[in-house]
């Protein structure tokens, strides 16, 4: 490594850590300015998880865009473990995060969850935000290109929308890095609501009249998603199927008060961060040889682990509760730097190119503070008032997520 890359490396990490703490900075100050969060943790203190997972992709990305720019290298995975765990490791807590939010629904067996009202709040949670980005992609290109809609455009939409693929965009090429191609995990978390979740609820309901506890579910599949991916079947449906298990998993652990307790103690904590450092220095996913340290941090933060209270801090689920609009958004806010601002990216010292990390986190959480307000909340908000008058009175009400 010579020594401007490594200068550039060293300064990289040193504004990853800086940008986490000034968008909690600024999420304390929205908090104080009155931003709606809840009153309650909903599991543990995932909340506060979700906002340092989002803006660790941010700033995977941003290590992406400057060896495009800089090194003239192709859009791909960072060489560095941890550098590239900052993506593939935080999507690998957010499948966990899913995992455990939606199995509380799934314990209730399939014959006793109203799924119309499941996938009606999905589909208003996910889908407004995500048509906002399309047609903020769309402008993009069309102020980049001069092109305007033609045929093919509704099409692509419906691509983009359902988040099963990001085909080009106005005849744009590389349409899928204006949002850094972050699309590709929606799509998994649908294959999840879609066929696992039920699936699961089934075999939960099986397990129940046949006397089988009801972890064995969740374990199978684990068990199906660990062969699968040693074996190379069943594609990415299957793959991430260990990920959505560990969540699962997480949620009968701290269902039962000793084991939860001891994973909330500061002896877990300090377990889980020293399982940590070599999941995160020497492999690039959260799969494989660093799944268990993966699902063990996450079993803690699941638990209550305050971690010193990194994860209680009220900025902390500000930006837990933006999470998805900073996942979802951040990628056009670099895509602009990196392209239309490439002259000036190109003219700073490399070193001095991660200054720009804490620059960028403190604008995503204001932009998509903004957003959360405008569209996620009252769209989701929407969502669930419109499940609740479609729901027969006799029809259970399933547990869902914001």
């Amino acid at each position: 490594m010579s020594l401007p890359v490594a200068a550039f490396t060293l300064s990289f990490l040193l504004f990853y850590i800086v940008s986490l703490v000034v968008a909690v900075l600024v999420g304390g100050a929205l908090r104080r300015s009155g931003f709606p969060v809840p009153k309650g943790p909903r599991f543990g203190n995932i909340d506060g998880l979700r906002g340092f997972l989002a803006l660790s992709v941010l700033s995977h990305h941003f290590w992406i865009w400057t060896h495009v720019v800089r090194f003239g290298q192709p859009w791909s995975a960072a060489e560095l473990p941890f550098v590239n765990q900052l993506g593939a490791g935080a999507v690998a807590l957010f499948f966990m995060i899913t995992g455990l939010v939606f199995y509380p629904t799934a314990l209730k067996g399939i014959g006793h969850v109203y799924w119309p009202k499941v996938y009606i709040g999905r589909f208003f949670r996910i889908v407004p935000l995500v048509a906002v980005s399309f047609l903020l992609v769309s402008l993009v290109i069309a102020l980049r290109t001069g092109a305007r809609p033609d045929a093919s455009y509704a099409r692509a939409a419906l691509e983009w929308i359902s988040a099963h693929h990001e085909v080009p965009i106005l005849g744009y090429a590389d349409s899928g890095r204006v949002n850094a191609l972050v699309l590709w995990s929606l799509w998994q978390e649908w294959l999840f609501y879609l066929f696992l979740l039920p699936a699961v609820a089934l075999g939960l309901q099986v397990a129940k009249m046949v006397r089988l506890p009801s972890w064995t579910v969740p374990l199978l599949v684990l068990a199906v998603g660990a062969v699968a991916n040693v074996a190379h079947i069943g594609g990415n449906m299957l793959g991430y199927w260990p990920l959505f298990a560990a969540g699962m998993l997480a949620y009968e652990l701290c269902a039962r008060d000793a084991i939860r307790g001891w994973l909330a103690s500061r002896a877990a904590a300090i377990l889980a961060m020293l399982a940590m450092i070599p999941a995160l220095a020497l492999f690039h996913d959260a799969l494989g040889p660093a799944f268990l340290a993966f699902a063990f941090f996450f079993c803690c933060v699941a638990a209550g682990n305050r971690f010193g209270a990194v994860f209680s801090l009220p900025g902390a689920a500000v930006v837990g509760e933006i999470s998805f609009g900073i996942y979802l958004l951040h990628g056009i806010l670099l895509n602009l730097l990196f392209v239309d601002a490439a002259p000036i990216v190109r003219g700073l010292p490399l070193a001095a190119l991660p200054l720009l990390i804490p620059v960028l986190a403190m604008l995503i959480v204001l932009i998509t503070a903004a957003t959360y307000l405008l569209i996620e909340r009252p769209a989701w908000r929407f969502g669930k008032r419109l499940g609740e008058r479609l729901r027969p009175a006799a029809s259970p009400a399933p547990a869902t997520a914001p």
